[in-house]
Protein backbone atom coordinates (compact mmCIF):
# COMPACT_ATOMS: atom_id res chain seq x y z
CA UNK A 1 0.00 0.00 0.00
CA UNK A 2 3.00 2.53 0.96
CA UNK A 3 4.65 1.80 -2.16
CA UNK A 4 1.38 2.44 -4.30
CA UNK A 5 1.05 5.62 -2.72
CA UNK A 6 4.65 6.44 -3.20
CA UNK A 7 4.07 5.53 -6.78
CA UNK A 8 0.96 8.21 -7.24
CA UNK A 9 2.73 10.99 -5.54
CA UNK A 10 5.73 10.76 -8.09
CA UNK A 11 3.49 10.42 -10.85
CA UNK A 12 1.57 13.81 -9.06
CA UNK A 13 5.15 15.33 -8.53
CA UNK A 14 6.03 14.80 -12.36
CA UNK A 15 3.08 16.30 -13.86
CA UNK A 16 3.00 19.32 -11.62
CA UNK A 17 6.57 20.01 -12.46
CA UNK A 18 5.95 19.26 -15.70
CA UNK A 19 3.13 21.52 -15.82
CA UNK A 20 5.33 24.31 -13.92
CA UNK A 21 7.36 23.88 -16.96
CA UNK A 22 5.25 24.02 -19.43
CA UNK A 23 3.81 27.35 -17.94
CA UNK A 24 6.49 28.99 -17.83
CA UNK A 25 7.39 28.19 -21.60
CA UNK A 26 4.15 29.34 -22.52
CA UNK A 27 4.32 32.56 -20.46
CA UNK A 28 8.12 33.38 -22.21
CA UNK A 29 6.21 32.50 -25.62
CA UNK A 30 4.06 35.16 -25.13
CA UNK A 31 7.02 37.45 -23.91
CA UNK A 32 8.56 37.00 -26.15
CA UNK A 33 5.57 37.63 -29.07
CA UNK A 34 4.20 40.03 -27.66
CA UNK A 35 5.55 42.80 -29.84
CA UNK A 36 7.82 46.25 -28.31
CA UNK A 37 5.30 49.51 -28.31
CA UNK A 38 7.58 52.15 -30.20
CA UNK A 39 5.96 55.62 -29.87
CA UNK A 40 8.07 58.30 -31.89
CA UNK A 41 7.53 62.42 -31.57
CA UNK A 42 7.63 64.99 -33.90
CA UNK A 43 6.93 68.44 -34.56
CA UNK A 44 6.79 67.66 -38.64
CA UNK A 45 3.81 67.02 -41.05
CA UNK A 46 2.83 63.31 -41.72
CA UNK A 47 3.95 61.33 -44.24
CA UNK A 48 2.39 60.99 -46.99
CA UNK A 49 1.23 63.68 -48.37
CA UNK A 50 4.11 65.40 -46.74
CA UNK A 51 7.08 65.41 -48.41
CA UNK A 52 9.49 66.94 -46.05
CA UNK A 53 12.35 64.72 -46.01
CA UNK A 54 12.28 64.71 -42.18
CA UNK A 55 8.29 63.10 -42.87
CA UNK A 56 10.22 60.78 -45.36
CA UNK A 57 12.18 59.45 -43.03
CA UNK A 58 10.31 59.10 -39.86
CA UNK A 59 8.21 56.59 -42.39
CA UNK A 60 11.45 54.92 -43.70
CA UNK A 61 12.76 53.89 -39.57
CA UNK A 62 8.82 52.83 -38.40
CA UNK A 63 8.57 50.41 -41.88
CA UNK A 64 11.89 49.36 -41.31
CA UNK A 65 11.68 48.52 -37.34
CA UNK A 66 9.43 46.56 -38.00
CA UNK A 67 9.95 44.45 -41.42
CA UNK A 68 13.56 44.02 -39.83
CA UNK A 69 11.92 43.02 -36.62
CA UNK A 70 9.55 40.44 -38.27
CA UNK A 71 6.77 42.55 -36.35
CA UNK A 72 8.50 42.01 -33.13
CA UNK A 73 8.83 46.12 -32.62
CA UNK A 74 5.07 48.02 -33.10
CA UNK A 75 5.85 51.17 -34.18
CA UNK A 76 3.51 54.52 -33.85
CA UNK A 77 4.39 57.86 -35.08
CA UNK A 78 2.70 60.74 -33.28
CA UNK A 79 3.19 63.76 -36.31
CA UNK A 80 2.86 67.66 -36.19
CA UNK A 81 3.47 67.82 -32.29
CA UNK A 82 -0.30 66.14 -31.77
CA UNK A 83 1.12 64.44 -28.50
CA UNK A 84 3.55 67.38 -27.31
CA UNK A 85 3.05 70.85 -28.03
CA UNK A 86 6.43 72.30 -26.95
CA UNK A 87 9.68 70.83 -26.18
CA UNK A 88 10.08 70.57 -22.81
CA UNK A 89 7.27 68.41 -22.31
CA UNK A 90 8.54 66.15 -25.04
CA UNK A 91 11.40 66.24 -23.26
CA UNK A 92 10.11 64.83 -20.09
CA UNK A 93 8.49 62.33 -21.68
CA UNK A 94 11.47 60.84 -23.26
CA UNK A 95 13.49 60.93 -20.33
CA UNK A 96 10.11 59.18 -18.23
CA UNK A 97 9.87 55.94 -21.51
CA UNK A 98 6.37 57.82 -22.38
CA UNK A 99 7.61 57.92 -25.26
CA UNK A 100 10.78 56.02 -26.80
CA UNK A 101 11.85 58.51 -29.96
CA UNK A 102 11.60 61.96 -30.06
CA UNK A 103 13.76 64.92 -31.81
CA UNK A 104 15.74 67.88 -30.41
CA UNK A 105 16.55 70.72 -32.90
CA UNK A 106 18.17 72.74 -30.58
CA UNK A 107 16.21 75.89 -28.94
CA UNK A 108 15.72 74.80 -25.54
CA UNK A 109 18.07 71.97 -25.84
CA UNK A 110 20.90 74.47 -26.32
CA UNK A 111 20.38 75.55 -22.91
CA UNK A 112 20.60 72.05 -21.42
CA UNK A 113 23.98 71.14 -23.38
CA UNK A 114 25.51 73.68 -24.36
CA UNK A 115 28.00 72.14 -26.90
CA UNK A 116 25.05 71.23 -29.50
CA UNK A 117 25.45 75.24 -30.63
CA UNK A 118 28.41 74.47 -32.09
CA UNK A 119 26.99 72.91 -35.10
CA UNK A 120 24.65 75.67 -35.93
CA UNK A 121 27.61 78.62 -35.50
CA UNK A 122 27.85 79.98 -39.26
CA UNK A 123 30.55 78.94 -41.57
CA UNK A 124 31.01 75.52 -39.53
CA UNK A 125 31.21 73.09 -42.04
CA UNK A 126 32.46 73.23 -45.84
CA UNK A 127 29.83 71.22 -47.45
CA UNK A 128 27.38 67.84 -46.84
CA UNK A 129 30.45 65.46 -47.12
CA UNK A 130 32.49 67.38 -44.30
CA UNK A 131 28.49 66.91 -42.02
CA UNK A 132 28.67 63.35 -43.18
CA UNK A 133 32.37 63.18 -41.92
CA UNK A 134 31.76 64.87 -38.10
CA UNK A 135 28.76 62.68 -37.44
CA UNK A 136 29.44 59.31 -39.26
CA UNK A 137 32.98 59.32 -39.95
CA UNK A 138 35.91 58.73 -42.94
CA UNK A 139 33.23 56.42 -44.45
CA UNK A 140 29.55 55.54 -44.05
CA UNK A 141 26.69 56.66 -41.87
CA UNK A 142 27.35 54.64 -38.76
CA UNK A 143 25.41 56.89 -35.81
CA UNK A 144 28.74 55.84 -33.72
CA UNK A 145 31.23 56.22 -36.39
CA UNK A 146 32.14 59.91 -36.26
CA UNK A 147 33.85 62.15 -33.15
CA UNK A 148 30.19 64.13 -33.26
CA UNK A 149 28.72 60.85 -31.36
CA UNK A 150 32.16 60.43 -28.58
CA UNK A 151 31.52 63.94 -28.21
CA UNK A 152 27.92 63.89 -27.46
CA UNK A 153 26.94 61.13 -26.09
CA UNK A 154 27.79 61.83 -22.36
CA UNK A 155 26.54 65.37 -22.51
CA UNK A 156 23.32 63.80 -23.55
CA UNK A 157 23.07 60.74 -21.20
CA UNK A 158 23.92 63.37 -18.27
CA UNK A 159 20.52 64.66 -18.93
CA UNK A 160 18.89 61.38 -19.07
CA UNK A 161 18.61 60.50 -22.73
CA UNK A 162 20.36 57.86 -25.07
CA UNK A 163 21.93 59.82 -28.48
CA UNK A 164 20.23 57.26 -31.46
CA UNK A 165 21.81 59.52 -33.97
CA UNK A 166 22.17 62.70 -36.04
CA UNK A 167 20.44 63.84 -38.42
CA UNK A 168 21.53 66.52 -40.79
CA UNK A 169 18.51 68.59 -42.12
CA UNK A 170 20.13 70.99 -44.40
CA UNK A 171 22.29 74.10 -44.41
CA UNK A 172 20.29 77.34 -44.35
CA UNK A 173 20.03 79.80 -47.11
CA UNK A 174 18.43 83.62 -46.88
CA UNK A 175 15.18 84.61 -48.80
CA UNK A 176 14.82 88.25 -48.96
CA UNK A 177 12.20 91.14 -50.23
CA UNK A 178 15.16 93.43 -49.82
CA UNK A 179 17.93 91.57 -52.07
CA UNK A 180 20.51 89.32 -52.78
CA UNK A 181 22.14 89.13 -48.56
CA UNK A 182 25.38 88.78 -50.33
CA UNK A 183 28.15 90.81 -47.97
CA UNK A 184 28.41 92.08 -44.75
CA UNK A 185 26.35 95.54 -45.64
CA UNK A 186 23.35 94.86 -46.96
CA UNK A 187 22.82 93.07 -43.87
CA UNK A 188 22.21 96.32 -41.79
CA UNK A 189 18.42 97.63 -41.41
CA UNK A 190 17.03 93.98 -42.65
CA UNK A 191 14.84 92.38 -40.47
CA UNK A 192 15.06 88.52 -39.69
CA UNK A 193 12.24 86.00 -38.75
CA UNK A 194 14.26 83.65 -36.26
CA UNK A 195 13.06 80.65 -34.36
CA UNK A 196 12.59 81.01 -30.42
CA UNK A 197 16.66 80.44 -30.08
CA UNK A 198 19.21 82.81 -28.60
CA UNK A 199 21.70 81.87 -30.78
CA UNK A 200 19.84 82.57 -33.80
CA UNK A 201 19.32 85.98 -32.76
CA UNK A 202 22.58 86.53 -32.05
CA UNK A 203 23.85 85.06 -35.65
CA UNK A 204 21.94 87.53 -37.64
CA UNK A 205 22.83 90.54 -35.07
CA UNK A 206 26.30 89.41 -35.92
CA UNK A 207 25.86 89.82 -39.89
CA UNK A 208 24.41 93.13 -38.90
CA UNK A 209 20.59 92.43 -39.08
CA UNK A 210 17.67 92.72 -36.26
CA UNK A 211 15.77 89.57 -35.33
CA UNK A 212 12.23 88.49 -34.41
CA UNK A 213 11.14 86.00 -32.82
CA UNK A 214 7.76 84.54 -34.75
CA UNK A 215 6.44 81.13 -34.87
CA UNK A 216 6.84 78.87 -37.30
CA UNK A 217 3.25 78.72 -38.51
CA UNK A 218 2.88 82.55 -38.84
CA UNK A 219 6.36 82.97 -40.60
CA UNK A 220 4.31 83.03 -43.81
CA UNK A 221 2.00 85.85 -42.84
CA UNK A 222 5.27 87.85 -41.28
CA UNK A 223 7.02 87.31 -44.24
CA UNK A 224 4.35 88.45 -47.09
CA UNK A 225 2.87 91.61 -45.12
CA UNK A 226 6.81 92.95 -44.31
CA UNK A 227 6.59 92.68 -40.28
CA UNK A 228 10.02 91.14 -41.26
CA UNK A 229 12.44 91.16 -44.31
CA UNK A 230 13.73 87.80 -44.40
CA UNK A 231 14.33 84.56 -43.42
CA UNK A 232 16.76 81.25 -43.52
CA UNK A 233 15.82 77.76 -43.99
CA UNK A 234 17.68 74.95 -45.97
CA UNK A 235 15.57 74.97 -49.45
CA UNK A 236 13.49 72.39 -49.34
CA UNK A 237 11.74 73.69 -46.11
CA UNK A 238 11.68 77.74 -48.24
CA UNK A 239 9.83 75.44 -51.18
CA UNK A 240 6.98 73.09 -48.62
CA UNK A 241 6.37 76.95 -46.46
CA UNK A 242 6.16 78.92 -49.74
CA UNK A 243 8.64 81.72 -48.30
CA UNK A 244 10.19 81.61 -51.72
CA UNK A 245 6.64 83.48 -52.40
CA UNK A 246 7.24 86.12 -50.24
CA UNK A 247 10.64 87.96 -51.53
CA UNK A 248 11.95 87.74 -54.71
CA UNK A 249 15.46 87.07 -53.71
CA UNK A 250 16.78 83.52 -52.44
CA UNK A 251 21.10 83.68 -51.46
CA UNK A 252 22.31 80.22 -51.44
CA UNK A 253 24.56 81.07 -48.42
CA UNK A 254 24.41 77.82 -46.61
CA UNK A 255 25.93 79.77 -43.50
CA UNK A 256 24.40 77.69 -40.70
CA UNK A 257 23.20 74.39 -40.23
CA UNK A 258 20.26 73.25 -39.34
CA UNK A 259 20.47 69.50 -37.16
CA UNK A 260 18.54 67.40 -35.48
CA UNK A 261 19.53 65.17 -32.85
CA UNK A 262 17.35 61.95 -32.00
CA UNK A 263 16.93 61.06 -28.88
CA UNK A 264 15.49 57.97 -27.03
CA UNK A 265 15.09 56.23 -23.23
CA UNK A 266 18.67 54.86 -22.46
CA UNK A 267 16.54 52.26 -20.14
CA UNK A 268 14.60 51.40 -22.45
CA UNK A 269 17.35 50.92 -25.03
CA UNK A 270 19.60 49.04 -22.59
CA UNK A 271 16.60 46.62 -21.84
CA UNK A 272 16.15 45.56 -25.65
CA UNK A 273 17.56 42.44 -26.68
CA UNK A 274 20.71 41.72 -28.40
CA UNK A 275 18.99 40.75 -31.44
CA UNK A 276 16.96 43.86 -31.30
CA UNK A 277 19.37 46.16 -30.68
CA UNK A 278 21.38 45.13 -33.85
CA UNK A 279 17.69 45.63 -35.74
CA UNK A 280 17.50 49.20 -34.18
CA UNK A 281 20.70 50.13 -34.82
CA UNK A 282 21.19 49.41 -37.96
CA UNK A 283 18.13 50.44 -39.14
CA UNK A 284 18.64 54.25 -38.06
CA UNK A 285 22.19 53.55 -39.81
CA UNK A 286 20.41 52.44 -42.74
CA UNK A 287 18.08 55.77 -42.24
CA UNK A 288 20.99 57.83 -42.30
CA UNK A 289 21.70 57.41 -45.94
CA UNK A 290 18.49 57.43 -46.82
CA UNK A 291 18.02 60.70 -45.36
CA UNK A 292 21.52 62.07 -46.73
CA UNK A 293 20.66 61.08 -50.56
CA UNK A 294 16.64 63.04 -50.04
CA UNK A 295 18.04 66.18 -48.40
CA UNK A 296 20.99 66.08 -51.43
CA UNK A 297 18.71 65.27 -54.37
CA UNK A 298 15.92 67.92 -53.11
CA UNK A 299 18.99 70.46 -52.98
CA UNK A 300 19.77 69.88 -55.87
CA UNK A 301 16.49 70.33 -57.50
CA UNK A 302 14.30 73.35 -55.87
CA UNK A 303 15.80 76.08 -57.18
CA UNK A 304 14.76 75.08 -60.61
CA UNK A 305 11.33 73.80 -59.24
CA UNK A 306 10.21 77.06 -57.20
CA UNK A 307 11.69 79.37 -60.28
CA UNK A 308 9.33 77.56 -62.63
CA UNK A 309 6.56 78.31 -60.03
CA UNK A 310 7.67 81.91 -59.77
CA UNK A 311 9.74 83.31 -62.45
CA UNK A 312 9.92 86.59 -60.58
CA UNK A 313 12.48 84.28 -57.93
CA UNK A 314 16.34 85.17 -58.55
CA UNK A 315 18.45 83.39 -57.19
CA UNK A 316 22.75 83.98 -56.54
CA UNK A 317 25.39 81.14 -55.39
CA UNK A 318 27.99 82.77 -53.22
CA UNK A 319 31.29 81.89 -53.70
CA UNK A 320 33.49 80.90 -51.33
CA UNK A 321 35.40 83.76 -51.77
CA UNK A 322 32.36 85.73 -50.40
CA UNK A 323 31.32 83.62 -47.71
CA UNK A 324 34.91 83.84 -46.66
CA UNK A 325 34.32 87.26 -45.96
CA UNK A 326 30.78 86.71 -44.05
CA UNK A 327 32.60 84.47 -41.71
CA UNK A 328 35.01 86.97 -41.08
CA UNK A 329 32.32 89.75 -40.42
CA UNK A 330 30.94 87.33 -37.54
CA UNK A 331 34.48 86.09 -35.80
CA UNK A 332 33.55 87.99 -33.20
CA UNK A 333 30.71 85.69 -32.24
CA UNK A 334 32.47 82.58 -32.76
CA UNK A 335 35.07 83.62 -31.03
CA UNK A 336 33.02 84.14 -28.10
CA UNK A 337 31.88 80.79 -28.40
CA UNK A 338 35.22 79.29 -28.38
CA UNK A 339 34.90 80.56 -25.21
CA UNK A 340 32.32 78.18 -24.31
CA UNK A 341 32.80 75.74 -26.01
CA UNK A 342 35.76 73.51 -25.38
CA UNK A 343 38.64 72.60 -27.88
CA UNK A 344 38.01 69.26 -28.71
CA UNK A 345 34.63 70.31 -30.26
CA UNK A 346 36.09 72.50 -32.48
CA UNK A 347 39.39 70.54 -33.10
CA UNK A 348 36.98 67.74 -34.40
CA UNK A 349 35.24 69.88 -36.49
CA UNK A 350 38.37 71.18 -38.61
CA UNK A 351 40.09 67.31 -38.39
CA UNK A 352 36.97 66.21 -40.01
CA UNK A 353 37.15 68.91 -42.95
CA UNK A 354 38.04 68.09 -46.74
CA UNK A 355 40.85 69.44 -48.35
Amino acid sequence: MQKRWMTILTVLLFATTLMAGLTTLATETLAKDKPIIVKMTNNIPKYPPSRNPGSIWYDFIARKLEAKSKGRFKVKIYWGGSLYKDDATQYAAIRDNVVQVGLSTGGRMGSEIPEINLYALPFMFKNMEHVRRFYFGPKGFNPQGGPAAKLYDPLFAKQGYKLITFVPVGFQNFTSSKGFLEKPDVFKGVKFRIRPSKLAAEIMEAFGGSAMVIPFMESYTALSLGTVDAGECPLYLMYATKWYETGNYVTISRHSMMNTAILTNPTFYNSLPPDLKKVWDDTFEEGNQFYFKIVQDMEMMMPWIMMSQRPSLQFKWLSEEQRKKLKEHVKPLLDKYRKTIPKEFWDAVEATRPK
